[in-house]
């Protein structure tokens, strides 16, 4: 009986060898809340795998412990129109490791957005009226960019045994907060920069431990009810002209110094005009 031989170029059989060891990962996807794949914002986490983008819809959703799933990119579709409310019961988000959040209002828990894992990004997020603090974060600090941390009942940024430096605080809005804008505890390095903190009831920047290392660069501290250090002299203390903080409106009128006054000559505080 004749045998069939197939014959295979050495570039084919090397290619095809390639293909069997190495198989082609799995594209990304988006999930999208609601939908008839996600009901609700913990289906699409269970479903969700690192790379994945989990999208929500315009609305006010009452999950409560939502945890953001590994490397997931979790956005609102429309920047603060999806609302993430706690009902005044517990965290309302948990961030793990690499998780990134993005375009949310966070309010009414005990804690806006908890990190307590490394590499996590909070951005572009509106935390308000938290019973404690708007964002805590535990061992790790995330890296903050473009937020509003506004009207907490504790401090906007609390951190607990910081020991790592992969994260930052830059053009951020944190304001009229219960207790300290901005409170540290650990041992680290830190830089705080370009940000608006003001009107909070205590320390602009309490750096809890004498481990803790913070430099500040242009800032805007204002009308903080206390000053725990002398401030470098690239920092300024202004009234930022807030636009209307009671209505959540902080962008600033012409006449802020905050205005184009950044390291990288854009204005002070949160980068968002709505």
């Amino acid at each position: 009986m004749a045998v069939m031989s197939l014959k295979i170029p050495v570039w084919g059989l090397f290619a095809l060898l390639l293909t069997c060891a190495f198989p082609h990962p799995v594209s990304a996807r988006t999930i999208v809340v609601p939908s008839p794949e996600a009901k609700n914002i913990t289906a699409a986490m269970t479903l969700a795998r690192p790379g994945d983008t989990v999208t929500v819809k315009d609305g006010v959703y009452r999950e409560n412990g939502i945890l953001v799933a590994p490397g997931i990119l979790f956005t609102a579709q429309n920047l603060f129109k999806a609302v993430l409310d706690g009902r005044g019961k517990g965290t309302v988000v948990t961030m793990a490791s690499g998780a990134v959040i993005s375009g949310f209002e966070i309010r009414n828990g005990t804690i806006g957005i908890l990190s307590e894992a490394a590499q996590t990004v909070i951005r572009q997020c509106r935390v308000i009226h938290n019973t404690q603090s708007g964002v805590m974060c535990v061992g790790a600090l995330p890296k903050m960019e473009d937020n509003f941390i506004v009207y907490n009942k504790g401090s906007g940024v609390q951190g607990w045994d910081v020991r790592t430096t992969s994260g930052s605080i830059n053009h951020n809005t944190i304001a009229y907060n219960a207790n300290h804008g901005i409170s540290l505890g650990g041992n680290t390095s830190i830089t705080i920069e370009n940000n608006i903190i003001a009107f909070n009831d205590q320390f602009g920047v309490k750096p809890a431990e004498e481990t803790v290392r913070v430099e500040l660069v242009n800032n805007n501290f204002y009308q903080n009810a206390r000053i725990s250090t002398n401030l470098p002299s690239d920092n300024i203390s202004a009234d930022p002209l807030f636009i209307d903080a009671k209505r959540f409106n902080f962008n600033l009128l012409k006449e802020s110094r905050c205005i184009g006054m950044g390291t990288d000559n854009q204005n002070l505080g949160a980068r968002i005009l709505h």
